[in-house]
């Protein structure tokens, strides 16, 4: 099997991302430097039993082949009608095109969603 070559993963990508209590969609903003990966991801949890609430979470990570992990380190809660108390988040998925990476996260309280980042392109 041919491995992909990843010009570059710096940029703007929107995500969205379903885990069976509710959704979320944000932008990570990610930046490439040889295998490693860094950034941000801001997003609003669409949870079912409470209001949404907003996010912001620090990343590192990696690529390894056509396999991207990517896990949050901190997090900062932009805005929330109630206090919360979040669990950080994991991703771990593979580059499907240049434009898409689909994937699980998984976050420190063990629920499980399926993800898509999809990058904005400058055209």
């Amino acid at each position: 099997m041919e491995e992909k070559k990843i010009e570059s993963l710096t940029g703007k990508w929107i995500y969205e991302e379903d885990y069976g209590y509710g959704t979320a969609q944000g932008e990570l903003l990610l930046t490439q430097k040889g295998r490693k990966l860094s950034g941000k991801i801001i997003f609003s949890e669409n949870v079912e039993s409470s209001d949404t609430f907003m996010i912001q979470e620090i990343i590192e990570g990696e690529i390894i082949q056509n396999r991207i992990k990517i896990k949050a380190i901190e997090y900062d809660i932009i805005h929330s009608d109630y206090e919360i108390r979040y669990e950080l988040d994991s991703w771990d998925g593979m580059l499907i095109n240049e434009t898409t990476i689909e994937g699980e996260s998984i976050d420190n309280q063990g629920i499980a969603g399926s993800f898509r980042f999809s990058k904005l392109t400058t055209d």
